[in-house]
């Protein structure tokens, strides 16, 4: 697997809400509690890893429902550095080269933009993102269907944790293995095996075990999509 850049970074934030009071004209709807990234180089081998919890400087405590979604407490957050110690540790830790940003989702690159902006944080971070969640979804055929990570690990047969999902490592480290198999064309032949057994009725829900332990879901949500091309095909007959 070849790449024109030097690492890719998988990155991956966790969030927390900023309350409604505190925001004032900061436009910040949430702020980042963790950070993770995976650097890889151009072969796609992992050569480093990055992992920092953050805190948060307007929301003061981590909402229930993030806590019961990451794990991440509020006795964390209180040990942890700001976002401008955090970030600036980050693009240090990605160094000189040409890099790129790989991330499952936009909010990640939506929210750090933001996030910085509304804080007057510089910093040199790389300037190419790139959001695999839609390619993946294109990639096999699924339109603009959003697909949550651990799905598409499921379907594709990468052995995952969904206790240690939504911790920002975890998730990157998750996001890598997704990322490399699509740099080397694997979807492709992915997607050609789930289609041929979905052309199959009796296939669907049933999909080989080689395929992932979650792809009879993958197999009726593709049969779903090609029974409905084939109508608007009929229709436009």
């Amino acid at each position: 697997m070849a790449s024109a850049y030097d690492c890719n970074v998988v990155i991956d934030l966790e969030f927390t809400p900023v309350p409604k009071a505190v925001r004032g004209g900061t436009g910040l709807r949430q702020e980042i509690i963790e950070v993770g990234a995976v650097k890889l180089d151009p072969e796609g081998n992992v050569v480093g890893e990055f992992s920092h919890v953050v805190r948060p400087t307007m929301a003061r405590s981590v909402s229930g429902q993030v806590r019961c979604l990451t794990g991440i407490v509020n006795g964390d957050i209180a040990c942890a550095r700001p976002l401008e110690e955090v970030i600036g540790a980050l693009a240090a830790w990605i160094g000189p080269c040409r890099a790129r940003m790989v991330t499952w989702s936009g909010s990640d690159l939506k929210q750090i933009t933001v996030e910085l902006g509304a804080k007057g944080i510089e910093c040199a971070l790389p300037h190419r993102w790139m959001d695999i969640q839609p390619m993946y979804a294109h990639f096999m055929g699924l339109g603009r269907k959003k697909v949550a990570l651990c799905d598409a690990a499921d379907w594709l047969g990468i052995p995952n944790d969904r206790s240690r999902a939504h911790r920002a490592l975890y998730d990157a480290q998750l996001t890598r293995e997704v990322f490399n198999m699509m740099a080397k064309g694997e979807l492709a032949e992915h997607r050609r095996r789930v289609r041929q057994e979905t052309r199959d009725a009796r296939a669907v829900g049933a999909c080989s075990t080689s395929i992932g332990s979650r792809c009879g879901g993958l197999a009726g949500l593709l049969a779903s999509l090609m029974a409905e091309e084939a109508q608007q095909t009929a229709a436009c007959a």
